[in-house]
Parts: C-alpha cells; structure tokens; sequence
C-alpha cells in the first residue's frame, strides 16, 4: 500500500470514530442583526461625509477671511531736507521779428525760404496795397487811445501819492490819547507787547462829569420852557435834588393815551459824583407866573457824551498808562502808545504801491513810443510795402509765395536770432518769492540734455495782468529766463524741464509724512498730531473719538493698548518723503507709520 493510500484509509477510520457535533444555534436571527447594525454605521458614514463636505464648503467660501494688522512704526531722525519747485518750460528764440503786412494787398515776389539764413536789411518780399492808407489812420488811432490811457494812468499814480501823504499823517496816531475828559469804561486788557490790528477797542470813555436828562412835557407849556431855564432835578432812588438847566428844547409830537401831544426838553447838571447813566429822574421848572411845571413820566440820566477809543493803526503795544475801569482821565491824556514797526511796513507797502504806479505810467509811455513807432511804420509802409530784414537771424516760418492775398495784419514771415535763447516758465505765489533776477535755473531737454538759464524778468503782474490763476486756485508769475545757445542744441519751440530748491532745513528732526495725522479732538477742535509710542500715556495726549473699525477692515489710528498716543506738533519743510517736526518730538522717538495687513483662511 502506497503512502497515499495509506493516509485515505486512516482518514476514513478517523471519519467513522469521530461522534457527530452537536446541532449549532439557527443563525438566522444572527444575520438579521448583523444586517441592520451595517445599515446604521452606513447611514452614519454618509451623515459624517456630508457634514464634511459642508464644514469645507463654508470654510473655504463662506467664512470671513480673518485679518491681523502689524504695526509699522517709524523713527524720528534727524536729517537735511529741501523743498525745490518743478516745472517745464517752452523755448523760444531770445531775439525775433515778425514781419505783418500793413494792409489788405498781393505778395508780388518772395525771395527767401523757411530756413535761409538772412542778414538786416536783405530784401525779402516785394508787394502793393491799396488799403495801406486806411492802416495809417488805425494806427493814428491807437496812438490817441494810448494817450488816454497814460493820463488814466498818472491820474491812479497822483491819487497813490495823495495816500502815502495822508497815511504819513497819521503816525501820530500811534499815540492813544483820550478825547476829551471824562471816565474808562469797557476797558480791555491790554499790556505791552499785544499786537493791536487797526480798529481795536481799548477802552469807552463817558463824560460823566456832567449827565443829560431827557423829558416830555405838555404843548400846554410850550411858552413856559425856554432854553437856559433853571430846572429842578430830583432823583427818587437817592432821595436827591439838584440844580439843572433847560440846554436843548425838541418840538417833536410824541402823543401820548390820554390823547395829548408832548414835545422834548433835554436838561443838563453837573454830577457830584455819585449819579450815572439809567438812574431814574424827573424834573420840574418854574414858569413866569410861578408855577411848577411837572414832565409827562420820568426819565433816565444820560452821560453829555460818550466814545469808544480805538486803535486806528496796527502795531505792536509798547506802553500803557491808566487803563483800569472807572479812572478819570483828561483831555489828550496818553492811554496807549504803539511801536511804529507795522505803520512803517504799511507805508513802505504803500510806497511800493507808488513805484508800481509810476511802473504802470512808464510802461504806458513806452507803449505809446512804440505806437508812434508803429504810425511811422504804417507811413512808410504806404510808400513803400517792399520789405527787408529788420535783423540778421534765420527765416523761422514764411506764410507767403508769389500771388499771395493776404489780410492786413497777417505775420507773413518771422525771423529770429537763436544764439541767445529765453525760456518761459511760471512759478505759483508760494514760491515766487524765491525767485530773483540773476538766479541760475537749472534746464534739461526730454534726452537728457541740461542747460543752465538765468532769471532775466520776473513778472508781478505790473500792468494789469495779476498772474493766471490755475486750477488749484493759486496764482501764477511768468519768470524769463535767458539761455546761452550759440551751439544751436536748443531749438526753437523745446520744452524744458526746471528745478530750483527754494529752501533747506539743515540737521532737522524728520519722520515720514505719512507719520503726521490730522484728528479734531473731543471739543470739536482740530489738531495736527504724530502717534507716539509711549509705556504711558503722555501729559499732552489728545483725547479723540477713535473711528470705528468694522470687521476686515484696516483701522485708521492705532489705540492707546497697542501703546501708541496721539501728541501735537508742529511741522516745518516737506519733501516727498518726509517731513520736518519743528516742535513734539525728539530723536530717536518711535512712533506709528501705517498698518501692515497679513490674512490667513485658517
């Protein structure tokens, strides 16, 4: 017997010793329980990835994204800053002529070309003009007008001069007296070193010496009142009677309820020191028959005179003397006595007005010279049209050739001298001042090309012409400068840009000028501050209304927990960068920039 067949059998006899096992529980209710626990976890596995799904979808669309801010602070340094004036410039030929035909006429020959080199006297164009006599007339014309405007003008010059005499007069003024004797009243603090501006009180002075008292009386008495008349004054609140006396009398017709007419008496009396204005009166007179003559209803004192004393000069005060309330004064007695500085400036304005004045009537006259020069022209224009160069340069535009009609007043051919050029450019009112003649204004071409040009006219607006106001509501000057060009590199029509610096603050305190913030403080008052980053807060903190930050947001001002503190200061010289801080800070203080924004989605 094989091995195979040997391990059979054995396990055949194994098969028939073996007892049969006992009968298993049915599992049938085993596999139903085991069904229904699957169904569960699955339905809570789906719940589970739904869930997910959701968590993510809100989380990655729907949820604001969170943002954190860092500050940015900043250092107070010390350093040089310079504010220069930018701009640009048009370029044009230092000298030029422009040849305008006189009148209405035909172009018979042309002998030059645009670009042709010419030198004074060369003929350049020969023409006829019936209507040339009609441009002399015009210019005869303009001649007269021009004269008109000259006496106009030296007509303004005399009354500036009537001005500066008048203003002159008045500089004793300066000294404050009192007009006539009397009492201080309303009298305003005022000591030695207070600016006064033209029209400022210092104090009201009443006659109280003497007090006037107003009274109606009954047409009844017309004839019974006269001026002159004793009158006797009764005062109820002193139980006091004085001697009074009729100084003006008023036929007015002032009715009264009982339908009577009344008319006015003004009495006069002295004060004996202690009556003033408002205290309740009457009055009575005796007529010539001896009897009393009684007013219509009571009346009130009055001060005989009273005037507010002002100041009628600005300047500075250097002395004062006896300005208190209730002290008696006489008449010229010195209250008040100013330094002479301001009236000084004032009349040194007002003689600069003069010289502009005189300018206006100069530059008139030399207007009406070159008027005369223009008739003379026109004259010999009439005899004869055929024209030459009035000087050597380069034929820059020529409008005409042979046959030509052309319109009396046309500029028909230019020429112009560019050895020398002048270059415009205009400076606003914050600056013009920096301005001189002679100052050396540095030039550069779109290439890169630089140019130095020479101030050669600055003008004020002299002449009628106060400056262009441009569109941030500044006025602008026309500055000239004169550029060297024998080279020729400069050509006519380039633009040019310009920079100066008009002033420098050497070793100041800067900080960036994003630094300085303007916040109105909790009384409505504004304030210019720097955030400086301080352990506590400092004395001179301005207390504000923080704005409110909404949700993802930069905030505006950082807040006195993250240690920073609004303090006031004052600010000098800016660049584009920085800024100068003249008084608030010290080197080496730190203090707040800008925020920096970080975001996270979780």
């Amino acid at each position: 017997m094989t091995t195979q067949e040997t391990n059979v059998a054995a396990s055949e006899a194994q098969a028939v010793e073996t007892p049969p096992a006992p009968p298993s529980r049915p599992p049938k209710k085993k596999k139903k329980l085991n069904r229904a626990v699957k169904r569960i976890i699955t339905v809570v596995v789906i719940l589970a990835v739904i869930a997910a799904i959701g968590f993510s979808l809100w989380w990655f669309l729907f949820r604001e994204k969170e943002e954190e801010s860092e500050i940015m602070p900043a250092t107070a340094t010390r350093k040089t800053i310079q504010s220069t004036v930018q701009g640009s410039g048009n370029a044009r030929a230092g000298a030029s002529s422009a040849i305008t035909f006189p009148a209405d006429g035909t172009i018979r020959e042309v002998f030059v070309n645009v670009g042709d080199q010419v030198f004074e006297g060369q003929p350049l164009y020969t023409a006829y003009s019936p209507a040339a006599e009609a441009n002399v007339s015009a210019a005869e014309k303009a001649v007269t007008d021009q004269k008109e405007t000259i006496a106009t003008l030296q007509k303004e010059l005399e009354n500036r001069r009537k001005e500066y005499a008048d203003m002159s007069g008045r500089a004793s003024e300066l000294t404050i007296r009192a007009p006539f004797d009397g009492n201080l009243r309303d009298v305003a603090e005022i000591k030695p070193g207070d600016e006064l501006s033209a029209g400022t009180k210092l104090a009201t002075i009443v006659n109280d010496r003497h007090l006037k008292l107003s009274l109606y009386f009954s047409y009844g008495y017309e004839n019974d009142i006269y001026v002159g008349q004793t009158a006797s004054v009764s005062i109820p609140q002193l139980m006091l009677t004085l001697d009074g006396e009729v100084e003006e009398i008023y036929k007015v017709k002032r009715p009264t309820v009982e339908n009577g007419i009344l008319f006015e008496v003004v009495i006069g009396l002295d004060n004996p020191g202690t009556l003033t204005a408002d205290m309740e009166a009457s009055a009575s007179m005796v007529t010539a028959a001896g009897v009393n003559v009684f007013p219509y209803e009571n009346g009130k004192l009055e001060y005989s005179g009273s005037e507010d004393i002002v100041a009628t000069q600005a300047g500075k005060v250097e002395s004062t003397s006896s300005l208190r309330d209730y002290t008696d004064v006489s008449a010229g007695q010195v209250l008040a006595v100013q330094s002479a500085d301001t009236f000084n400036n004032e009349l040194s304005a007002k003689s600069d007005e003069i010289k502009a004045a005189e300018q206006r009537v100069t530059d008139a006259e030399t207007r009406l010279a070159e008027l005369e020069e223009a008739v003379v022209k026109a004259k010999e224009g009439v005899e004869n049209l055929d024209a030459v160069a009035p000087i050597s340069g380069t034929i820059t535009s020529c409008t005409v050739v042979e046959g030509s009609e052309v319109t009396g007043g046309t500029t028909i051919i230019t020429i112009s001298d560019t050895t020398n050029m002048t270059v415009e450019i205009t400076v606003d009112d914050r600056n013009i001042s920096y301005v001189k003649p002679g100052m050396e204004v540095e030039l550069a071409d779109w290439n890169g090309n630089y140019f130095v040009g020479v101030v050669t006219n600055i003008d004020m607006g002299y002449g009628g012409d106060m400056g262009s106001m441009g569109g941030s509501g500044m006025t602008n000057y026309p500055v000239t400068l004169s550029v060297e060009n024998s080279s020729g590199s400069l050509l006519q029509g380039m633009w040019l840009d310009y920079s100066f610096v008009t002033s420098e603050s050497v070793d100041c305190l800067t900080v960036p000028i994003q630094c300085v913030k303007n916040i109105v403080d909790l009384d409505g008052n504004p304030h210019t501050v720097v955030f400086l980053q301080a352990d506590e807060k400092p004395e001179n903190a301005i207390e504000f209304e923080m704005p409110e930050n909404y949700y993802g947001s930069t905030p505006a001002y950082p807040s006195g927990e993250e240690g920073y503190w609004p303090v006031p200061v004052e600010t000098g010289l800016s660049d584009r960068y920085d800024i100068e801080i003249t008084s608030g800070l010290s080197d080496g203080d730190t203090v707040f920039s800008a925020y920096m924004m970080t975001g996270a989605w979780g």
